[in-house]
């Protein structure tokens, strides 16, 4: 279990399992806060990004860094979690997203990173 430090003084436990992707909140979400997408949920941590990874990382979850297509926000995945990686589709995705990483579930997230490029952080980060 990982304790994360929540807006407004909050704790949440979190398996190690759960997470699927976290990166730095947009203003409009939770200004200042670390947004974590967990398989069920997505939750707000006023934690920085990089103890957050120290936090994941100690517990041995594998996390490969990715650039999201539409903004300069750094995205950790957790690779183990990643099913599938198949190319972008323009008309759907952002026209600078080359992958998309599939969770199951319709759970998906557009990357910057090419398909080869995605399963070989995806491969390194294992």
């Amino acid at each position: 279990m990982i304790v994360v430090n929540l807006p407004g003084g909050g704790i949440q436990q979190v398996e190690e399992g759960e997470l699927l992707w976290m990166r730095k909140a947009f203003d409009s979400e939770w200004k200042g806060a670390v947004m974590l997408r967990l398989s069920g949920d997505r939750i707000y941590s006023v934690e920085k990004l990089s103890d957050l990874v120290d936090k994941f990382r100690s517990s041995k979850t594998s996390l490969a860094e990715f650039s999201a297509p539409d903004a300069k926000v750094k995205l950790m995945v957790s690779a183990k979690r990643v099913r599938q990686v198949k190319e972008s589709e323009p008309q759907i995705y952002h026209e600078n997203a080359k992958s998309v990483l599939s969770f199951g579930n319709r759970v998906l997230l557009a990357v910057k990173e090419t398909p080869v490029q995605a399963k070989s952080l995806l491969s390194d980060a294992t």
